[in-house]
């Protein structure tokens, strides 16, 4: 029998083919199961995934492992099509509504599914995931996927069990546009802050150098941090201007910091003499003390560092989570829709025939 439809009717009626539907569906789920054991057997591969958008994790692996990532792309492709056909099954449906208003739970669900792969295909490529990023009290942080942004700790407080085991981290931050407060806001696990579409979570903490205890003769045990300031019998003060865990001095007296591991510490200090004249200086602990603090009596014997805490906070924005969550509500209805549509059918003893 000749077929008199036209090459538009055929590809309408490709694109609502349930049996493409169901190659494109099952194609995906198989290499979605085949590439959860790749992921498995390959933590070093995939551990990464979560820390970023997947179109960035993929440009990033693939030239380095294409033989475990070749799934992606094809896994890709394969929701297109199942996207595609759903969007033609839902206009056919659209089209004739006055005759199939019945059906509405099932096409709420392929409304919901469209606008989930919708959401998740806008959230990969115009968002961005970024972090952890380290932090201590009273450290600005500028965000470069966001220009004029900054993130900056007022402090941070983490809760503890009796056991040590971490129980909570609050952050106090305060997010800036180009220098100004735009939202202010307490972060803890599972509490994020919003803003604008941007989302600032608590991932963990880290210890960090925070200052050291030392002996000064004449005043005894102190503990020295930035911000310190110590009496001296004299009627000096000593006070602390910096502190760096790791750092060297360049031949021209320039001191460079070498990271946050405790290595070579130095303390930048300042000496105001009772004549009110001052002295400032670096002082590496592990060196003699400089000549104006051993004249002065003011050179701090270190006895053992001080361990503070820092809050490790991740920066996501993600543009399509609304569409997600209008996707997700849209399921929901439908399902509950098309279960009392399937009992009262099942009532009237209008089954389908298997």
């Amino acid at each position: 029998m000749a077929d008199d439809r036209t090459t538009l009717q055929r590809l309408w009626a490709v694109g609502c083919s349930l049996k493409l539907a169901i190659y494109a569906a099952s194609a995906a789920t198989l290499l979605i199961m085949g590439g959860s054991l790749a992921m498995n057997a390959h933590p070093r591969i995939f551990g990464g995934m979560d820390g970023t958008t997947i179109n960035a994790w993929f440009a990033g692996t693939w030239p380095s492992a294409p033989q475990l990532t070749w799934w992606l792309p094809l896994t890709a492709l394969c929701l297109l099509i199942f996207g595609i056909n759903t969007l033609c099954c839902l206009l056919d449906w659209l089209t004739h509504l006055r005759a199939r208003w019945r059906k509405t739970g099932e096409y709420l669900i392929h409304t919901g599914f469209l606008l989930l792969l919708i959401g998740y295909a806008w959230g990969n490529l115009a968002g961005f995931r970024s972090g952890p990023h380290r932090l201590a009290p009273g450290e600005t942080l500028a965000l470069p996927q966001l220009p004029g942004y900054s993130l900056q700790l007022d402090s941070f407080t983490p809760d503890f069990s009796p056991e040590g085991r971490p129980l909570d981290m609050v952050s106090a931050v305060v997010l800036l546009r180009n220098g100004n407060e735009v939202a202010r806001g307490t972060v803890r696990i599972n509490h994020p802050l919003l803003h604008d579409g941007l989302v600032i979570l608590a991932t963990s903490l880290d210890q960090r150098l925070a200052g050291f205890r030392c002996f000064l003769n004449g005043v005894g045990t102190i503990d020295l941090a930035p911000g310190s300031r110590v009496a001296l019998p004299d009627g000096g003060t000593l006070g602390v201007l910096q502190l760096l865990a790791d750092a060297r001095q360049a031949a021209d007296g320039q001191v460079i910091p070498m990271g946050e591991q405790l290595g070579n510490p130095a303390l930048q200090l300042l000496l105001l003499r009772p004549d009110g004249s001052l002295w400032q200086g670096w002082y590496f602990l592990r060196e003699p003390p400089p000549f104006e603090l051993a004249a002065a009596g003011a050179a701090p014997r270190p006895l053992q560092p001080l361990a503070g805490y820092v809050s490790l906070l991740t920066v996501n924005r993600d543009p399509g989570a609304g569409l997600a969550l209008a996707g997700g509500i849209c399921l929901t209805i439908g399902v509950l829709l098309a279960m009392l549509s399937f009992y009262r059918k099942r009532r009237r003893g209008d089954r389908p025939q298997i």
